[in-house]
């Protein structure tokens, strides 16, 4: 997702900053789960949680 679709997906959804950080969390830490779990022999795994972290970060 790029920064300008998710301040659009943001302000359609509307949420204030607490359930808007608390869904960052929950992605940061689905993402690290996926990433030790599978990524190391799954390549695609590897890839779609690095961007789902990396997104995470971002905000």
């Amino acid at each position: 997702m790029s920064s300008r679709s998710r301040a659009a997906f943001r302000a359609a959804l509307g949420p204030d900053d607490v359930p808007w950080t608390r869904g960052r969390g929950w992605a940061l830490a689905t993402g690290l789960n996926a990433c030790t779990s599978c990524a190391a022999v799954n390549p695609q795994v590897a890839a779609q949680t690095t961007r789902q972290i990396t997104e995470a970060l971002i905000g």
